[in-house]
């Protein structure tokens, strides 16, 4: 009986930190980067959403082995200052670009 509580509370105790580092993972949705800094990708895909700064690019990529032809659809939270190069002028909703960005989510420019 013994053995039986101390894995519970074993398990327990584990849950929680997993439920913890999650918790604290999904908070971290937002780009941490204010700043231009060292270009670390590059991302291709649509503006959905801008919020502020906060432009918000849903990109569509196929596995050189998909040969279904679906597309595995990801989002990503950029953000944008008045350092960001915007070739072809100011961006809106639902236009194509093309920004490199830095570790932290900082559009260096965007096309």
């Amino acid at each position: 009986m013994k053995t039986y509580k101390s894995t519970m509370a074993t398990t327990l105790m584990c849950t929680a930190v997993l439920f913890a580092g999650v918790a604290s993972a999904s908070m971290n949705d937002a780009p941490t980067d204010t700043a231009p800094g060292p270009a670390y990708s590059t991302v291709d895909g649509k503006i959905t959403k801008i919020e502020g700064s906060v432009y918000t690019i849903e990109s569509e990529t196929t596995g050189y082995q998909n040969l279904s032809g679906t597309k595995n659809v990801s989002e990503m939270k950029i953000y944008v200052g008045q350092q960001t190069k915007k070739l072809h002028g100011e961006k809106k909703v639902g236009d194509k670009v093309r920004a490199e960005i830095t570790r932290g989510g900082f559009a260096n420019s965007m096309q």
